[in-house]
């Protein structure tokens, strides 16, 4: 037990420490059914509007692992413009980032069906460093150099992102976040820096035969000084209502996928199991997706985004 828990405190610690080279932002398996969240070009991508909630139970078992909750949503605004936004509140061991974020996007038409869209957002969180979990009461063990005590900071910032796409057929885009870079003085290592972090995606939709579609895709997220780490995803559909997939992430993480969708609801969910070290402290990582496209027309099936 206490192995376990210096593991923890390591693991707590070290991504503190590291916090302005490493990922900051939360981590996603099902980014194709809810790319808004890494991409504000995709506000307006659809002729109708999703509306979702997304959560993330990261490392279950480990005490204070990584959770996330979003709820978001954009629509179209007549034929070239889309607006969305969404607000947030994610945890890992000792920081809490809670915040909002509204997003513009525009689309050109580049052909009959394929598009380009440009989009901006502007966010606001609380950011929030509670020093006392830096510590494990049980067993007195206390680093004098780390204060106890619970610092906060207000930070605004800004995301952009560009997407080309053919709804239901193939998507490509490229986006970055945390556009300003903050130092946030907060604990007693000042100047934790919030590093740009860029994403870039593409999938394309085969047809098998009518009820049957399969589509690959990929994600590359690279942050400064951190390796860059790329998910590649295949998943398959059953007259667009019903899909099962599998996901390979370089950090050494397999993901299986299921979803159902029913009229304008849906639901995604998505497993994580990690293949290094710390699989020997927990049994991987939940995430669900629960929710309505308004305005959708019936019978539509599910789409790329």
């Amino acid at each position: 037990m206490k192995t376990k828990k210096l593991f923890i405190l390591g693991v707590f610690i070290m991504a503190f420490m590291v916090t302005s080279k490493a990922q900051q932002l939360p981590l996603y398996s099902q980014y194709m059914m809810n790319g808004f969240l890494l991409n504000p070009a995709i506000a307006g991508t659809v002729p109708y509007a999703p509306v979702c909630l997304t959560a993330r139970m990261q490392w279950v078992g480990i005490k204070e692992a990584p959770q996330t909750f979003a709820v978001s949503g954009h629509t179209l605004l007549g034929r070239s413009q889309g607006v969305g936004g969404y607000i947030f509140n994610d945890r890992f061991g000792p920081i809490t980032r809670t915040g909002a974020l509204a997003s513009y996007a525009y689309h050109v038409m580049i052909s009959n069906k394929s598009k380009l869209a440009f989009g901006v957002s502007l966010s606001a969180f609380q950011y929030t460093l509670d020093q006392t979990q830096l510590q494990l009461e049980s067993d007195n063990i206390i680093d004098p150099s780390i204060s106890q005590t619970k610092e906060s900071a207000f930070v605004p910032d800004a995301n952009f992102g560009v997407y080309f796409y053919e709804e239901e057929k193939y998507f490509a885009g490229l986006s970055v976040a945390q556009l300003f870079q903050w130092n946030i003085d907060v604990g007693s290592v000042n100047q934790n820096k919030l590093v740009r972090h860029y994403f870039a995606t593409g999938g394309y939709r085969f047809g098998i035969n009518k009820d049957f579609k399969i589509e690959p895709s990929v994600l590359a997220k690279a942050t400064e000084s951190a390796p860059i780490q790329v998910d590649i995803n295949c998943k398959g559909f059953y007259k667009k209502n019903y899909w099962l997939g599998f996901s390979y992430r370089t950090d050494k993480s397999i993901i299986a996928l299921l979803g159902v969708k029913y009229q304008n609801y849906y639901f995604g969910y998505a497993y994580d199991y990690t293949l290094s070290k710390i699989s020997n402290y927990t049994t991987g990582s939940h995430e669900i997706i629960i929710g309505i496209n308004i305005g959708e027309k019936e019978n539509r099936g599910s789409s790329l985004l």
